[in-house]
């Protein structure tokens, strides 16, 4: 009879093993779908860093697609003339970074010098960061997607508003009100009271925690309302942390980087558990959680822990940004670096006498077989006068100059083939222009630029200036006279440049002794083709003119027309019968 019994339970249990495999089969599936199409996308995202690698490595697509445009300053002394920010610039040449954040730290290294052992330190570290191509693809993979997101203000606006001050006793009081009604419903479920009972409690319990968070809501909104939008973000800073925490460094930038991550207090365990509560933030109001976060307070339970996190790490929390903006941007100059091996590190000379020297210089932003020249300002040769037309190649020469200036600053390589030079602050006027909305014209905003290297000039380091067409704006006399003026109050102050012109009254500056300026000039080789521009920088004033073959591209022949002036019997204007 027992055995009987026995045996009719086992049948009545086994319905349920196959519908228990079943659901572990199901949940198997699903976990592992779920993981491969993370590896896929992980994947993909792989390919597309490789591709967009190729292209810059190619030339096809040299540009990152950012601008960084948003961290433009006014009046700064050269980054419009110098296309560092903007469209096909510098930035966008080099912003292969993962976070808003990181674009802010390239920006303000290409756009601010530091002092000469800071870039010596910088050097150091890029030159660490160049193989590790593993760190590249997990910083590049942070994140639940490719464009996942937000400005790098996002994070000073929301740590630099106060957050909400909350007594504790509404936190112990939510506590309370929560930790009864759980115990008060856990009693219902295991039968230890009666419900009727219970149901009365249960609802008192509810309506005082709802008096208390009502009284707060209006504090408790902003709160959830900023964090809901960080919650992702929050994520892809904290892993980025730890992966700069976990690398071998030793270059002593990389070594400071790691403990500014760690300082006051460990980045990432803090940040974790401020990740745990913007995930709470984000998940409240999805299907269920809904029904649970109305009934435990969820939100406001998690407004008072945010606010009282940012109370106690919103300035250590700057820190580790910052040393995150710092991060990537060392490593975006790597990347370059990598991906540039021809490129080479500048010796970096004590601070003293304004050097700039370079062979085989070339525009960074230009393709691999743009043409390059040999730069050598220093004690002996102070000032370059480089004479030429229009279209000879002189802007894009001091744009060269200015652009390699600022990536050598910055710690990287640049595009020479040996180089030298001292700290340098860099002041160039080369694209100015009216402006209509500051009713202001191009001569004006010219003297203005001017002031402001003179001014710059000096301070304690160096300056590097590069002026193109000085004082175009005003008569060949006049303009002699101020340009001579301007480059004497210069190298007065230990300043090095290049002034570019096409008037050539400028470059009889060169037989001023206390200038140390020579004359240069870029021109055609060939005389029969006066546009037949080969870029390269050759001793001397520009002996040839190429406004008549200008004009003949576009349909005028001014000889003919001379010709024609000079003997009017040539021309057949009658309409009479010569017979």
């Amino acid at each position: 009879m027992a055995t009987a019994n026995f045996v009719l339970y086992l049948r009545s249990l086994l319905p349920a093993w196959p519908l228990a495999i079943l659901t572990s089969a199901i949940a198997i599936y699903l976990y592992r779908y779920f993981l491969i199409g993370r590896q896929i996308a992980q994947k993909r995202r792989l390919v597309s860093l490789y591709r967009s690698a190729s292209l810059r490595v190619a030339g096809q697509n040299p540009q990152s697609g950012h601008t960084g445009e948003i961290f433009r300053t006014a009046a700064h002394l050269y980054d419009h003339d110098l296309a560092i920010l903007g469209p096909d610039s510098l930035f966008g040449l080099l912003a292969t970074v993962r976070t808003g954040v990181g674009q802010r730290g390239l920006a303000n290294d290409l756009l601010h010098s530091p002092d000469r052992e800071a870039t010596i330190e910088r050097q150091q570290a890029i030159e660490q960061l160049v193989p590790r191509n593993t760190l590249r693809e997990q910083i590049h993979l942070l994140g639940v997607t490719e464009f996942q997101q937000v400005p790098a203000d996002f994070f000073d606006q929301w740590l630099d508003e106060p957050p909400p001050l909350f007594h504790p006793a509404y936190r112990i009081a939510l506590l309370a009100t929560t930790s009864t009604y759980l115990l008060l419903t856990l009693a219902g479920v295991l039968n230890l009271a009666p419900w009727s009972i219970l149901r009365l409690n249960i609802l008192a319990v509810l309506a005082i925690q709802s008096a208390i968070a009502l009284s707060i809501r209006k504090r408790v909104v902003p709160v959830l309302d900023a964090s809901s939008r960080l919650a992702n973000q929050m994520e892809m800073f904290r892993d980025g942390l730890a992966l700069l925490q976990a690398e071998p460094f030793t270059a002593l930038r990389l070594v400071a980087l790691q403990r500014r991550s760690r300082e006051p207090s460990n980045a990432v365990p803090l940040l974790a558990q401020m990740q745990r509560q913007f995930t709470v933030v984000e998940q409240r109001t999805k299907n269920i959680s809904l029904v649970l976060s109305l009934f435990l307070s969820v939100g406001t339970h998690a407004a008072i822990s945010i606010a009282k996190w940012k109370r106690q790490n919103a300035a250590a929390m700057k820190q580790w940004l910052a040393a995150w903006a710092e991060f990537e941007s060392l490593n975006a100059l790597a990347t370059y670096a990598y991906e540039h091996p021809e490129n080479i590190y500048p010796e970096i000379l004590p601070t003293g006498t304004a050097t700039f020297e370079a062979t085989a210089l070339a525009h960074p932003l230009l393709p691999h077989d743009a043409v390059t020249n040999d730069i050598a300002l220093n004690g002996i040769t102070s000032l370059y006068l480089i004479s030429g037309s229009n279209m000879a190649g002189k802007s894009t020469l001091l744009r060269a100059i200015g652009l390699n200036a600022v990536l050598a600053a910055a710690g990287a390589p640049i595009r020479a083939t040996a180089a030298r030079l001292s700290p340098l602050t860099i002041g160039a006027s080369i694209a100015l222009t009216d402006s209509l909305a500051e009713g202001k014209s191009k001569f004006l905003a010219e003297v203005e630029r001017l002031h402001a290297i003179l001014q710059a000039s000096a301070q304690p380091r160096p300056i590097l200036f590069l002026i193109d067409e000085i004082f175009s704006g005003t008569n060949s006399l006049d303009r002699r006279i101020a340009a001579q003026a301007v480059a004497t109050a210069l190298l007065r102050n230990n300043a090095i440049g290049a002034l570019s012109t096409h008037d050539l009254t400028l470059t009889e500056m060169a037989a001023e002794p206390t200038l140390h300026a020579v004359n240069l000039h870029m021109a055609s080789p060939d005389p029969a083709d006066p546009l037949a521009f080969d870029y390269r920088l050759k001793p001397g004033v520009n002996p040839t003119s190429n406004a008549l073959a200008i004009l003949r591209l576009i349909g005028i022949d001014v000889e003919s027309s001379r010709v024609a002036e000079e003997d009017p019997g040539t021309q057949t204007t009658s309409l009479e019968d010569p017979s």
